[in-house]
């Protein structure tokens, strides 16, 4: 493996451009040139790797969906089911799903008309050039009739595919991780014992596996088992929080039967029709009305604290939480404690917890932030705000053209964008981070923010990423996943296919065995964070 490992390449040349927001964003396209019975297969006049022959079958030049799909997005996300014959490819937004046995294509889940026949050959999948346009317009590329040309003298075809890409007077620097890594430290190493093993929090695991039915454990940090339910007893266990665990004991069934401890013991049968999450002792409950629904809360024993009579609750935070008073649950949002008294009072279109002393609100006048005794210390005047973290926060103008960062006053820190046209998406993965896109849609006018400046694409997805100082990271050499630091070193060498986040020290993570036949066995294992004392 290379010492340096790229985690997300930077983007190939651009050709072709044409401004169209004013100075925001450009429309590009790039040439693509494929050599039948070769393997040259370029962008921009960029040879690609290639490490499969490109051919003619039926009269349809046959490409490999790998190459194609990484060179138009180096992003692409390719999934390959290899006992169903079935790929599931992920452009930004947008899924596309190719079955070789139903010979079928749906992209931006829309069914196209295929023309030949897709294959799989020398283990890799070829799908006739002629379906590529359909399927990249409706992953909202620019093509048109003449986009594809075929040579059949020289044997080589042409495809000229538009996009629009952000203009910016310099590249935004992009991470690399370097380093090899280290043999990762196991608390369970992958076993195929276990169907599924759930990182529930708090020191918790629960494990599924199938033996003439569903069984679930429920194990400590140490994998001692706590709590065993024999296969075919219940159907699905849960964690509660605050050592609470619900029990489904049918398929299909919205609501859980009972709550356990984390031994197992049965504490209270549950009657209502949903139950969240404990905080601060206290769970909302929902139960089914004539007129609909209505919330309240109990304690981690089961009684009911507040009366039933809420349109809409959510988990209480520093001592309040939102509630609506609205029979339909929507609007008339205000905050009540933990006898259930109002200390807010009820005029808010939506209502968040609370973090860092202060409650995000939507009033008819925008986005805005409450301190605890309900003043309006951040004015309802944005269109969009994220959480507070470490003291700022991001907020979008009502006219969604700047992206500013604010602080607990309201006051301006710093303007991130000033856009020309309104933007169309906000998405705070976190409330350090923010991803940004133009009308236009996915392909190339996505921008990413961090509280002091944009950043590239690679540098969000990977910071998006970190969970107790690691994230996941895919080495394209070996298409495994490794753990990196904030620093860029590797600290777990990539061995899995899998890799969820860390949480309490634990991560889940997952190795696909490849058989004979074209199947696999999925082994799943549990790592511990080296960085962790």
């Amino acid at each position: 493996m290379k010492k340096g490992i790229c985690i997300l390449l930077s983007s190939a040349l651009l050709m072709g451009t044409v401004p169209v927001y004013g100075n925001d964003v450009e429309q590009v396209t790039h040439t693509y040139r494929a050599e039948v019975g070769t393997k040259n297969f370029y962008k921009d006049d960029v040879l690609q790797t290639l490490d499969t022959e490109i051919y003619l079958k039926d009269g349809y030049v046959m490409l490999p969906v790998r190459t194609f799909f990484t060179a138009v997005d180096e992003n692409a996300q390719i999934i390959w089911d290899r006992e169903k014959q079935v790929a599931t490819v992920w452009m930004g937004q947008y899924p596309i799903r190719l079955d070789v046995p139903q010979n079928e294509i749906a992209a931006a889940s829309v069914n196209i008309n295929v023309s030949g026949k897709l294959e799989v050959k020398e283990g890799r999948l070829f799908v006739p050039l002629r379906n590529w346009q359909e399927i990249l317009k409706r992953c909202n590329y620019e093509m048109d009739e003449d986009s594809i040309v075929w040579d059949s003298e020289k044997g080589e075809a042409i495809v000229k595919i538009g996009e629009y890409v952000i203009n910016r007077e310099q590249e935004l620097a992009k991470p690399e991780i370097t380093g090899e890594g280290q043999k990762p430290i196991y608390l369970v190493e992958p076993t195929e014992a276990y169907d599924f093993i759930w990182n529930v929090g708090d020191g918790y695991f629960i494990t599924r596996t199938y033996q003439n039915g569903y069984k679930f454990t429920i194990l400590d940090n140490t994998w001692k088992v706590l709590a065993s339910f024999a296969p075919g007893t219940v159907y699905d266990v849960g964690y509660l929080g605050e050592n609470r665990f619900c029990v489904y004991e049918y398929e299909g069934k919205v609501r859980p039967d009972y709550v356990v401890d984390a031994n197992g013991n049965q504490l209270f049968s549950v009657p209502y029709d949903s139950i969240g999450r404990y905080y601060e002792g206290l769970a909302e409950v929902r139960e089914k009305t004539e007129d609909g629904y209505r919330y309240s809360y109990i304690d981690t024993e089961g009684n009911l604290q507040i009366p039933m009579k809420y349109g809409s609750a959510r988990s209480f935070s520093e001592g309040l939480a939102p509630v609506s008073m609205s029979e339909s649950g929507i609007g008339q949002y205000g905050f009540i404690d933990t006898k259930g008294n109002v200390v807010i009072e009820p005029k808010y279109r939506s209502a968040d917890p609370f973090r860092e002393g202060l409650a995000h609100v939507q009033a008819i006048s925008g986005e805005g932030f409450i301190n605890h005794q309900g003043e309006e210390v951040v004015p309802p005047q944005y269109g969009f705000v994220s959480n507070f973290q470490n003291g700022t926060a991001f907020a979008v103008t009502k006219d969604q053209k700047q992206i500013l960062v604010i602080d607990k006053t309201g006051k301006e820190v710093r303007k991130l964008l000033e856009s020309t046209d309104a933007l169309s998406y906000f998405y705070f993965p976190e409330s350090d981070l923010m991803e940004v896109d133009y009308p236009q849609g996915y392909q190339g006018t996505g921008r990413y923010y961090d509280k002091n400046e944009e950043i590239s694409r690679e540098t969000y997805e990977l910071r998006s990423g970190f969970s107790e100082g690691l994230s996941a990271v895919l080495d394209k050499e070996t298409g495994k996943y490794g753990y990196a630091d904030e620093q860029g070193n590797m600290v777990v060498s990539p061995l899995f296919d899998e890799a969820e986040r860390f949480s309490n020290g634990y991560a889940v993570v997952k190795q696909m065995i490849p058989n004979e036949n074209g199947t696999r066995n999925v082994k799943v294992g549990v790592i511990k964070n080296p960085v962790m004392k």
